[in-house]
């Protein structure tokens, strides 16, 4: 199904006052809003490097054109942005981005000024539990408590055997780390089950019909 042929038509001039037919592309539906807060409907997808909501559409739901679904299943309104970037892409997003920043530094290259560059400071407390497994807390930090922080290790066994370990490390986030980890968080998305498709672009037609 192609998405925008289901919309509704409406009655418009062009520019030099002809009448014509177009697609209401502004029309909004709500579809189904039981099965979108059902988790067990969906299907946990990492987009691979590449993937577009069509090549993701047609491996799973073997149909480009319901590249549609996709995005309302994670409410992704704009595509460009809310989508992975490919490695070069990010490469031209990052160096476009830096470059007025880099260029008032005096360096002459925008990526290595954004990987020199430090967006913030981390503290992480970790405790390992042999029985419970690991948890982290990080923080941001400023640069001079930052360097006051003194990583350390300090391992506790208990009479059940039970051995636990607090952790304290600190990290720096370059500017150019920053923007790959805020690109790699978007490839966790979820898929709507495929066996709920049909019923989907369905109930499409039937609300853009009314």
């Amino acid at each position: 199904m192609l998405y925008f042929n289901s919309f509704p038509k409406i009655a418009t001039t062009d520019y030099k006052g002809n009448g014509i037919t177009a697609t209401n592309i502004m029309t909004r539906v709500n579809m189904i809003p039981s099965l979108m807060k059902n988790p067990l409907l969906f299907y946990s997808y990492d987009i691979q490097e590449g993937d577009t909501p069509e090549i993701v559409a047609s491996k799973y739901y073997g149909d480009a054109n319901r590249h549609w679904m996709v995005l309302y299943a994670n409410q992704i309104l704009d595509p460009q942005w809310s989508w992975p970037l490919t490695t070069q892409q990010l490469g031209k997003y990052i160096a476009d981005k830096y470059a007025a920043e880099a260029e008032e530094a005096n360096v002459p290259s925008s990526i290595s000024y954004a990987q020199q560059t430090i967006k913030h400071h981390l503290k992480t407390f970790g405790t390992n539990n042999s029985d419970t497994g690991r948890t982290n807390l990080t923080v941001i930090v400023d640069e001079e408590d930052w360097n006051l922080i003194q990583p350390e290790t300090i391992t506790q066994t208990f009479s059940n055997g039970t051995s636990v370990q607090k952790i304290i490390s600190k990290s720096a986030i370059s500017l150019y780390d920053y923007e790959v980890q805020a690109n790699e968080r978007k490839r966790k998305i979820f898929l709507i089950n495929n066996i709920y498709a049909s019923q989907l672009e369905a109930q499409l037609k039937e609300l853009l019909s009314i």
